[in-house]
Protein backbone atom coordinates (compact mmCIF):
# COMPACT_ATOMS: atom_id res chain seq x y z
CA UNK A 1 0.00 0.00 0.00
CA UNK A 2 2.82 2.24 0.61
CA UNK A 3 4.22 1.76 -2.64
CA UNK A 4 1.31 2.93 -4.43
CA UNK A 5 2.94 6.57 -3.11
CA UNK A 6 5.23 6.58 -5.66
CA UNK A 7 3.43 6.87 -8.83
CA UNK A 8 1.42 9.58 -7.07
CA UNK A 9 4.05 11.21 -5.82
CA UNK A 10 5.89 11.10 -9.80
CA UNK A 11 3.05 12.86 -11.14
CA UNK A 12 4.48 15.68 -9.62
CA UNK A 13 7.21 15.85 -11.63
CA UNK A 14 5.82 15.70 -15.38
CA UNK A 15 5.80 19.27 -15.45
CA UNK A 16 8.92 19.43 -15.00
CA UNK A 17 9.90 17.11 -17.95
CA UNK A 18 10.01 17.73 -21.44
CA UNK A 19 7.28 15.56 -22.64
CA UNK A 20 4.67 17.18 -25.15
CA UNK A 21 1.24 17.57 -23.58
CA UNK A 22 0.10 14.43 -24.58
CA UNK A 23 2.71 12.02 -23.73
CA UNK A 24 2.49 13.68 -20.37
CA UNK A 25 -1.23 12.99 -20.25
CA UNK A 26 -0.45 9.38 -21.40
CA UNK A 27 1.99 9.53 -18.43
CA UNK A 28 -0.57 10.47 -15.83
CA UNK A 29 -2.79 8.29 -17.31
CA UNK A 30 -0.77 5.33 -16.19
CA UNK A 31 0.97 6.65 -13.18
CA UNK A 32 -2.92 6.83 -12.15
CA UNK A 33 -3.59 3.17 -12.48
CA UNK A 34 -0.45 1.91 -11.42
CA UNK A 35 -0.99 3.75 -8.39
CA UNK A 36 -4.69 2.58 -8.02
CA UNK A 37 -3.78 -1.10 -9.15
CA UNK A 38 -0.94 -1.09 -6.00
CA UNK A 39 -3.35 0.01 -3.38
CA UNK A 40 -5.36 -3.29 -4.53
CA UNK A 41 -2.98 -5.55 -4.40
CA UNK A 42 -1.83 -4.18 -1.33
CA UNK A 43 -5.13 -4.65 0.14
CA UNK A 44 -5.45 -7.90 -1.28
CA UNK A 45 -1.81 -9.11 0.63
CA UNK A 46 -2.81 -6.98 4.06
CA UNK A 47 -6.58 -8.19 4.42
CA UNK A 48 -9.64 -7.35 4.90
CA UNK A 49 -9.70 -6.62 8.11
CA UNK A 50 -6.75 -4.16 7.71
CA UNK A 51 -8.92 -2.48 4.82
CA UNK A 52 -12.03 -2.39 7.20
CA UNK A 53 -10.55 -0.62 9.56
CA UNK A 54 -8.80 1.82 7.12
CA UNK A 55 -11.89 2.73 5.41
CA UNK A 56 -13.76 3.33 9.20
CA UNK A 57 -11.14 5.91 9.96
CA UNK A 58 -11.53 7.52 6.64
CA UNK A 59 -15.21 8.02 7.26
CA UNK A 60 -15.91 11.85 6.44
CA UNK A 61 -18.40 12.24 9.58
CA UNK A 62 -16.07 11.64 11.96
CA UNK A 63 -13.77 14.49 10.42
CA UNK A 64 -16.53 17.03 11.98
CA UNK A 65 -16.55 17.73 15.74
CA UNK A 66 -19.42 17.13 17.46
CA UNK A 67 -21.14 20.05 18.76
CA UNK A 68 -21.00 20.95 22.39
CA UNK A 69 -24.41 21.39 24.38
CA UNK A 70 -24.90 24.77 25.98
CA UNK A 71 -25.47 25.30 29.10
CA UNK A 72 -28.87 27.96 29.27
CA UNK A 73 -28.79 29.98 32.92
CA UNK A 74 -32.45 29.77 33.90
Amino acid sequence: MILSCIPYATLFALPFTSLSASQSTVAATVLIVTGESLFAIGGLIAGKSLLDSFRRKLIPSRFRRKKQPYDSEE
